[in-house]
């Protein structure tokens, strides 16, 4: 019991400690132009292709009548949206006119004015956690239906 309570003070240092004592960030990922893009984007496009296909074979196999494969079907078809809808916002942002962007508030804090469509959908784009996020909730589900499917001897 001592060395669970030293291992969890411990922690908590370190959490405490890289909260108020941050070092730079460097973890942001930039593409280079123009093919650091590129190659991003084919992976948008293969896992968007990849899941349409997943669908179209749990459909086509008649396997949506169990509950696990009703609920991976379910998170491949939001997976396939959140890839359009970033593989759009990725055109947009590249098409995305530089005054768009109002930074004079701080380097925290851009302001994006919307003026057209493409401004428009990066910023919808920007809210791709609303779709990604039941995503992997309806893939969660799937997962842990497909466990108790096997303990239950479901499908076999």
């Amino acid at each position: 019991m001592r060395r669970d309570a030293a291992q969890w003070r411990w922690w908590l240092g370190a959490t405490v400690a890289l909260t108020f004592w941050p070092q730079a960030a460097t973890a942001i990922q930039t593409h280079g132009h123009p093919e650091g893009l590129y190659a991003h984007q084919l992976g948008h496009f293969f896992f968007l292709a990849t899941m349409v296909y997943l669908c179209w074979q749990f459909w086509r196999q008649n396997l949506l009548r169990r509950r696990s494969f009703h609920r991976i079907y379910w998170a491949c078809l939001l997976f396939a949206a959140w890839n359009l809808l970033t593989f759009l916002g990725h055109m947009a942002e590249e098409r995305l006119d530089a005054a768009a962007i109002d930074s004079t508030a701080g380097h925290l804090f851009r302001q994006l004015h919307i003026t057209d469509l493409n401004a428009l959908i990066f910023y919808l784009a920007k809210l791709d956690h609303i779709i990604l996020i039941p995503a992997l909730w309806f893939f969660y589900l799937g997962l842990r239906a497909f466990r108790t499917e096997q303990r239950e001897g479901i499908g076999r």
